[in-house]
């Protein structure tokens, strides 16, 4: 099974009592990547990434300043438990008016294999204020005398380690990169992976890596970024690399690391996402024109206005590149042209049945069409039909149309979406009759993050921005204030 280490925004703070402090709300970035030296327990890697200026500094010695927050984590699985308690400093300043990037807390810890559940919490220092505590759920899975990949690590750069230390791999320390997001003016992905066992598939020799970026929504391996290394037969193999993404268009990615046998069998494999912003790049769709489509399910859609529907339709679900490529496609009247993309989305998507692909779908868009229309949209042009389309039936909806003093909103929840645990996406509701709920803010990677939501659901009647700074992210509960804790429980 594909992994993916996991990216996880933490609680903001509440309130802080004075006013140096009311305007810092404590922003942390939870990376957590697991490996496994051979002969040695398997080791779980977190990387927390602080924002300065979220942070309070406080002057220590006359004209210098600095951060400190304090890192809880423990490791349940069943009765066991595993506990951990350090105090981190920010570099030291002299300008806290100007503060840039993040600090970080850098932690290993060695597990057994197994699935554990494991518990954050984080408390600035020197303001005294303490997040939520943050449960995520991580897998441990390396076998004592089977090949596997470990997770994989991107990172912005890395020197030789002069003096080792417990996050040092392969005599390197790496600067990981948290937040897996590479901007329009960012060239290079950086990563590095360990494979292991290798000599249990051959005495000696080389056995081959096949490392490949594809996209999320197809799992269709992109152009000029596949590639494949051969290495000799070892305990513990290392792979570190740089991929040149300047032509990378817009778009969520996994980037994917296989092992294969001799014969190209796939052994095993691992996968990490990334997110890439790059306006204005492209790559080749396939060639419309070599697609054949007679016979197919596309053949009888014959009726331009038809083809349009249903072209329009995939927009929950399309990339960025195919959304540009569609919006010029539906204004013209080329049928076959439409048919091809039609077929060629769908075989995409569903290989060995497109036309099962896009009968599913198109009942999916049928139902969200009947669920969520307003006024003024069908359904799948809706956030919250984009949402079900895009992602799926929730594991759990929480709504809340009556609340006193809040707008109508609803909270779904998953419990797994695209390798992460525990996605939310709140929607609210300005317009009773009209019954259009808007995305407000979601954790997930690509999609709308207001740590304001709750402001607005409580604004109704000026009630949440009574004496709310600008900066505070929770409503401080009333009577019947329900939104904090149905996001933090879903039930």
């Amino acid at each position: 099974m594909k992994k993916t280490f996991i990216i996880i925004m933490l609680a903001f703070l509440a309130m802080a009592g004075n006013a140096q402090t009311k305007a810092k709300k404590l922003k942390p970035y939870l990376s957590t990547t697991t490996y496994c030296a051979p002969g040695l327990s398997p080791f779980v890697e977190n990387v927390i990434a602080f924002e300065n200026r979220s942070a309070v500094y406080k002057e220590f010695e006359p004209g210098k300043f600095k951060a400190t927050v304090q890192v809880v984590t423990v490791f349940r699985k069943g009765e066991e438990s595993t506990f951990s308690k350090v105090a981190v400093d920010s570099p030291v300043v002299t300008d806290t008016a100007n503060l840039d990037g993040a600090f970080l807390c850098q932690q290993r810890f060695s597990l057994e294999n197994g699935e554990y559940q494991m518990e954050i919490g984080v408390t600035d220092m020197n303001s005294g204020d303490v997040l939520p505590t943050s449960t995520v759920t991580v897998s441990v899975n390396y076998p004592d005398n089977a090949p596997a990949v470990s997770d994989i690590l991107l990172f912005d750069s890395y020197t030789k380690a002069e003096k080792p230390s417990e996050c040092t791999k392969s005599g390197y320390d790496f600067l990981p990169r948290v937040y897996p997001f590479y901007g329009a003016n960012e060239d290079k992905l950086h990563f590095y992976a360990e494979m292991y066992n290798s000599d249990k598939l051959y005495d000696e020799g080389k056995f081959l890596v096949n490392y490949y970026i594809e996209t999320v929504e197809s799992s269709s391996r992109m152009q000029d970024y596949n590639f494949s290394k051969r290495f000799d037969v070892s305990k513990v193999n290392v792979l570190l690399n740089t991929i040149d993404i300047k032509e990378l268009p817009s778009g969520n990615y996994y980037l994917v690391v296989e092992m294969r046998d001799r014969s190209n069998t796939l052994v095993c494999s691992n996968s990490c996402f990334f997110q890439r912003s790059k306006p204005g790049a492209g790559y080749d769709l396939q060639d419309l024109g070599g697609v054949n489509i007679a016979n197919t399910f596309v053949s009888t859609i014959t009726d331009v206005d038809t083809l349009r529907k249903y072209i329009n339709y995939l927009y929950p679900v399309c990339t960025e590149t195919e959304q540009d490529y569609t919006n010029s496609l539906v204004k013209t009247d080329d049928v076959r042209t439409m048919q091809q993309f039609l077929f060629n989305f769908w075989s995409a998507r569903s290989p060995m049945n497109p036309k099962q692909g896009f009968d599913d779908y198109l009942a999916a868009v049928n139902r969200v069409n009947m669920s969520f229309k307003t006024s003024s949209y069908p359904g799948y042009r809706t956030d919250r039909g984009y949402v079900f389309l895009k992602y799926g039936v929730p594991d759990k909806i929480m709504e809340s149309p009556n609340e006193p003093n809040a707008y109508p909103y609803e909270i779904w929840f998953y419990y797994e979406l695209m390798h992460r645990r525990n996605i939310r996406f709140v929607f609210m509701s300005q317009d009773t009759a009209a019954g259009d709920y808007q995305l407000i803010h979601s954790n997930m990677i690509g999609e709308t993050n207001n740590p304001r939501w709750q402001m607005e659901i409580y604004s109704r009647l000026g009630v949440g921005n009574r004496e709310q700074g600008v900066d505070q992210t929770e409503f401080e509960d009333s009577w019947g204030s329900h939104a904090g804790d149905l996001y933090n429980n879903p039930r």
